[in-house]
């Protein structure tokens, strides 16, 4: 599968889908065989994404808050295969908001303790004020990317969830994970055996791996439908809201519910040359 000087990524960013994008992109890695790597930030590559990556040698690079700081050097020494995903920083805010107040772990991410306390103190107004500071490296890494990469698909995660069984075909194929043609019941077969010891490896820790570098397109599917939002709701539709669950509503343009005028001008004050970089207004003259 992997080639000394290719990698193949996924870069994504806070509240824009990473984490059901990673565990769909992981399960298909455990069932291949194939080595995921999954990094949050700098922090746990020790500052050197290069160097992490020549000593660990992923199979497939999932960086869910990339910064293309890190991402720039590694892009100099090998070649990226990879799909970046965005998402209006309007509900990015938004999302975060009610991610930081009620559901967000804070394990790894002290910094969150004392911002949720913060927002706890807060009514949703100025609680939403809070999110701008506290998410500026967010904003800042979006701002800073290389959208001008050859091998990397750039998308709108608001343009693949409304139908995510064929965005995350093109997601994949991109990555050059995913099988179309049809499979007889013998591969079948032979597919079934080789990601059931797969997924005993990666489980147990025990050296067993059979790399398949593509997997079959009805697999994929079925990873994604038995990851689709009213799995993960336990039921509940797209567009119902539980502000304490970490899939809270699941619909895009949701920012225009809870901002009030204060909201907008902040965000022209600081963003709209982000959301005009980013195509999510045509404008700087747009509002509630």
């Amino acid at each position: 599968m992997a080639r000394p000087d290719r990698l193949v990524c996924y870069f994504g960013h806070h509240k824009s889908a990473s984490t059901w994008i990673h565990t769909i992109l992981s399960t298909l890695c455990d069932e291949a065989g194939l080595r995921c790597a999954y990094l949050a930030n700098e922090g746990m590559f020790d500052g050197d994404l290069p160097g992490w990556v020549r000593a660990n040698d992923p199979d497939v690079l999932c960086y869910v808050n990339a910064d293309w700081e890190h991402v720039k050097p590694l892009a100099a020494e090998r070649e990226i295969v990879g799909v970046h995903v965005v998402r209006d920083p309007r509900d990015i805010l938004t999302s975060a908001y009610f991610s930081h107040l009620h559901s967000h772990k804070t394990g790894a991410w002290p910094a969150l303790v004392e911002h949720r306390k913060k927002l706890q103190s807060l009514e949703k107004d100025d609680g939403l004020l809070a999110e701008f500071d506290f998410n500026a490296d967010v904003f800042g890494h979006m701002a800073g990317w290389n959208y001008e990469q050859p091998n990397v698909l750039e998308l709108r995660m608001e343009d693949f969830t409304p139908d995510p069984l064929n965005g995350f075909v093109d997601f994949f194929r991109h990555l050059d994970l995913i099988d179309e043609t049809h499979w007889g019941k013998p591969r079948q077969l032979g597919w079934f055996l080789r990601s059931s010891l797969n997924i005993l490896g990666a489980k147990t820790a025990m050296p067993l791996r059979f790399p398949t570098p593509r997997v079959p397109a009805e697999r994929l599917l079925g990873m994604v439908h038995d990851n689709r939002f009213e799995t993960k709701t336990k039921g509940r539709a797209e567009g119902q809201e539980d502000v304490k669950s970490h899939y809270r509503k699941g619909l895009a343009g949701d920012w225009r519910n809870h901002f009030k005028q204060q909201h907008v001008d902040a965000f022209h004050a600081r963003y709209d040359e982000l959301l005009l970089k980013l195509k999510y207004e045509e404008s700087a003259h747009w509002g509630l």
